[in-house]
């Protein structure tokens, strides 16, 4: 028997995205960074999309001299995923 996947809701992608937006504030990083603006619409489009493709989106954070990888699933059970890294020299 095959397993059906179940797709993530829009009430728990919106979940998420709250909890992620507020993580990245308590990095200090604030609401008027270009590159916070950027997650934010990614991640607005994540919640009202009924696309069944992950999403990886590469978000470069100038003025802190950072990138972060930002994945969004669509099955239900795994969450986004958002890395914050110094790219090397």
């Amino acid at each position: 028997m095959s397993e059906v996947t179940k797709v993530k809701s829009k009430e728990e992608r919106l979940k998420e995205t709250i909890h992620l937006l507020k993580q990245i504030l308590d990095l200090g990083i604030i609401q008027t960074e270009p590159a916070y603006i950027e997650i934010k619409n990614y991640l607005n489009d994540w919640i009202k999309s009924d696309d069944r493709h992950v999403k990886e989106h590469i978000i470069e954070f100038v003025r802190y001299g950072r990138k972060a990888t930002l994945t969004l699933p669509w099955k239900s059970g795994k969450s986004c995923e958002f890395f914050l890294k110094k790219p090397r020299a």
